[in-house]
């Protein structure tokens, strides 16, 4: 169960694009028992002034501006200790404290419901880019993660224990009932995934448009790809493209099973995650994963920004993959490229991490958006209101040696064409 837990958090950022929203520019198990609400340093917050009914006819949300105000600031409180981009933050010409007090102010005088509450943390986030998967959970981000960490057989762990809390399930009852917020489900809704599956006779190559790593497609996505591949069995074929350009991710399940699975063979690498040593980061990752000190890693090399940011902690997670192949002939000599650009983010980044790291795939096109290649969000109760905010608390580090949610990945081939342009490219690379 442990095994496959903890493959759940490597492979699953839960669905960025539901869960952490769209408006991105970029866009291990815990101790068991571990109460959610107790999580920052300090004492923990009264919640007597919340109050909660729910049930599957009504939800009533008691709440007070008292208990708004609570959550704020304990919000920031867990931020200041546990978020650690901040600083890169200010560098590209975020004032974070500025945007912290104006949107405390804006609380105060303007903030009567918990709706109104959750869009002015929602429109906070988005000043601050939603780097590194800083959002509030949505509804529809809320159920997927039920049935991932909530589920019966699920382990324990600090997710399950968000999830569970009555005050986050009333919360979420009501918002996903509330009128006023099913504009904001829509648009915080990923489309379902699209696969284009084409030839290019001039070219002698396959090529797939994935636009997202939905994992609610999967299924119908992968049978739609390796049926497209079978038949291309009887075709000359010397090229199989992946054109993941503009793809914000969903689940590295889906790249594993759809992408990498149907040509076979065993892929090992090793993703190494920096994170800081706090209450917080302890209850998700300091049991299952033993992070040791930095200043322990063997002569000094450092990726830049982790002195600044004040990452003091690392470990290695180690990864693999590993399938028969199902196909045959030219389908399976083929060269295989990955197309990318700046708004490749989440699993989507992941898959081209991967691809760097094991040479599955030749990564043509611009560097990614960047933090794919760590390990789950982790989930922050505001416990007077049951609001969820997450956030990634690992720093990846990318194959050069950077860290992936400020770097990206770098492609092996920078082009900054696009389209059937890129594609043109692929055949004059591979002509040389």
């Amino acid at each position: 169960m442990k095994k496959r837990f903890l493959m759940l958090l490597t492979v699953l950022l839960i669905c960025t694009g539901i869960a952490a929203g769209v408006w991105k520019n970029r866009a291990g198990s815990a101790v068991p028992n571990s109460p959610l609400p107790n999580y920052s340093a300090g004492s923990p917050v009264d919640t007597s002034t919340a109050s909660v009914s729910a049930d599957d006819e009504n939800t009533e949300l008691l709440l007070t501006a008292a208990d708004f105000l609570a959550d704020y600031d304990r919000l920031w409180k867990i931020l200041d200790e546990n978020y650690f981009y901040f600083p890169y933050l200010e560098k590209q010409g975020i004032n974070v404290e500025s945007l912290r007090l104006s949107t405390r102010s804006q609380l105060e005088e303007r903030i009567t419901d918990a709706d109104g509450f959750y869009f002015l943390l929602e429109f906070m986030f988005r000043k601050m880019q939603n780097f590194a998967h800083l959002d509030i959970v949505t509804p529809a981000g809320f159920d997927i993660m039920q049935k991932y960490y909530n589920s019966d057989g699920a382990p324990d762990n600090g997710w399950k224990t968000a999830l569970q809390d009555p005050q986050a399930q009333a919360f979420y009852t009501h918002l996903k009932k509330s009128g006023e917020t099913q504009s904001v489900r829509n648009r915080n809704q990923m489309a379902p995934a699209k696969v284009n599956a084409s030839y290019d006779s001039q070219l002698n190559a396959a090529i797939f448009k994935i636009t997202s790593f939905d994992d609610g497609v999967m299924e119908r996505d992968r049978d739609l790809i390796r049926e497209y591949l079978i038949r291309l069995g009887d075709v000359e074929i010397d090229h199989i493209i992946f054109d993941i350009s503009g793809n914000e991710g969903g689940s590295d399940l889906y790249w594993q099973e759809n992408i990498v699975a149907p040509f076979g063979g065993s892929w090992e690498w090793t993703t190494r995650c920096y994170l800081r040593d706090t209450e917080l980061m302890r209850s998700y990752f300091f049991h299952d994963f033993n992070p040791k000190p930095v200043i322990g890693i063997s002569g000094g090399r450092l990726p830049e920004g982790v002195e600044e940011l004040c990452l003091t902690h690392y470990f290695d997670i180690p990864r693999n993959i590993s399938a028969d192949a199902m196909l045959e002939g030219d389908a399976h000599r083929a060269r295989r490229w990955v197309v990318t650009d700046g708004q490749v983010y989440s699993s989507a980044d992941s898959f081209s991490a991967f691809c760097r790291e094991t040479g599955w795939a030749t990564v043509i096109g611009q560097t990614t958006g960047g933090d794919g290649k760590g390990l789950s969000p982790i989930l922050v109760l505001l416990p007077r209101t049951g609001i969820l905010v997450r956030f990634s608390g690992l720093a990846a580090e990318s194959p050069d040696g950077e860290l992936n949610a400020i770097a990206g990945t770098r492609p092996d081939i920078q082009t900054r064409l696009s389209g059937e342009d890129v594609y043109e490219l692929i055949k004059r690379i591979s002509e040389l």
